[in-house]
């Protein structure tokens, strides 16, 4: 019984370390372009937010009610620091007026990733009106000032990323995103930016956060587009976030039934074969015929054959090109075909799909061989692979022997 337990334990630890694994992200997207010249100062504040949170009834503020994100999407707005007059002029100041840019990147970042959203939000608000939100502006800049802020994050130790979008305010960041930072410790947390500007692009931004937060790991993947362009930057910025690996959706659909349903194994003896099966319409024909028992034969000195109960439907799928490892159909003679060596290209050869795992033991195939369905993903199985010296099928029908 104590050998059966550990078995359990050893695959349910695979299993975790393959969860786990999906959460290693990769940095090394390239941002968007940003232009090096500059604009007169007022037009280096660019930032505006959405009040569509207040309208509906919820805070910007709030940390999200998602439980056990590791993610927090903070960021920093004139918008969501102003108190608009009831004489603003929509023209005169169109960073004030809602929907804003940096709330709205924001807004983006934390639909894609499944973050946790926070506003930087400052105890005296800014005025609504450009010239005067300029002027104190450029006066918090000369006074290397700290504004007071609202509130901090709560529980900042459950996250292990960053996303830290900001507006570029005299060649650099509003002083409130600096006090945010020194009061909120982001060391040994991965940080990416996002930044709504000016033509002054991202000036001096990245180097005053670095020098704010010196033990964050702060990537050069960086996202910045001009004001105007903000409004129009969902596909782009949802496209960023995608290429460093942050996408929930793409997690998802990686671990669905739907991305699991073309893997199937083919076992013979005490063997264990795994092949991914392609989108074509053979490889869909011979899914639907599964499970299947059937006896495999020798043909030639590259490959193993066998006949399914029904022919496959070739209308849509690819020529079978590859060399070792492919799982093809011959369409004259209607026979499944396992090579293990290489072959030539034939206009009636179709592929199924190719080997992930057990492609050295096709060779060794003969008499009866059951193709099935697999249930696990291919995380599981990349986890699992090298337990005990045996394929991943193998482990799990041994454990499931001894519990009978």
């Amino acid at each position: 019984m104590k050998k059966i337990l550990s078995l359990f334990a050893a695959i349910a630890m695979a299993f975790s370390l393959a969860a786990c694994s999906t959460t290693e992200y990769q940095g090394n997207n390239s941002s968007a372009a940003s232009e090096s010249s500059s604009t007169a100062p007022e037009q280096e504040i660019t930032d505006s937010s959405s009040s569509e949170m207040e309208a509906s009834g919820s805070d910007s503020s709030e940390i999200s009610e998602e439980q056990g994100s590791n993610i927090l999407v903070a960021y920093f707005s004139w918008a969501d620091n102003a108190i608009l007059a009831d004489d603003v002029d929509a023209v005169a100041s169109p960073s004030v007026i809602p929907p804003g840019n940096v709330q709205q990147l924001a807004g983006w970042v934390q639909e894609e990733t499944g973050g946790d959203l926070f506003s930087i939000r400052v105890t005296d608000p800014y005025p609504s009106d450009w010239d005067d939100c300029l002027t104190r502006a450029n006066e918090e800049r000369g006074d290397n000032a700290r504004p007071e802020l609202v509130e901090n994050v709560e529980n900042l130790h459950q996250y292990d990323t960053v996303f830290l979008g900001y507006p570029n305010w005299w060649y650099g960041v509003p002083m409130a995103l600096l006090r945010f930072l020194e009061e909120n410790d982001l060391s040994g947390k991965q940080v990416y930016l996002f930044c709504s500007h000016g033509t002054g692009g991202l000036a001096n931004s990245v180097e005053l956060i670095t020098e704010a937060a010196p033990n964050a790991i702060i990537s050069d993947s960086i996202f910045d587009c001009y004001e105007e362009e903000a409004p129009s930057s969902e596909e782009p910025i949802r496209t960023w976030v995608k290429g460093l690996g942050y996408s929930r959706w793409v997690e998802t659909e990686a671990e669905s039934p739907a991305a699991q349903q073309r893997q199937i194994s083919v076992q013979f003896g005490e063997n264990t074969v795994i092949y991914e099966l392609n989108d074509g319409t053979a490889a869909g024909s011979l899914y639907e015929q599964l499970p299947l028992t059937i006896q495999v034969e020798d043909y030639s000195t590259n490959e193993k054959i066998f006949y399914p109960p029904q022919s496959l439907d070739t209308s849509d799928s690819p020529l079978a090109q590859a060399g070792a490892g492919t799982l093809a159909y011959y369409e004259p003679w209607g026979d499944v075909v396992f090579f293990y060596g290489d072959y030539n290209e034939n206009p009636s050869l179709f592929e199924l799909g190719q080997v992930i795992s057990g492609g050295e033991l096709v060779s060794e195939m003969s008499g009866t061989i059951t193709m099935n369905v697999l249930e696990l993903t291919s995380q599981e199985i990349e986890a699992m692979e090298g337990l005990a010296g045996e394929t991943p099928l193998n482990v799990i029908r041994g454990w499931e022997k001894e519990m009978k």
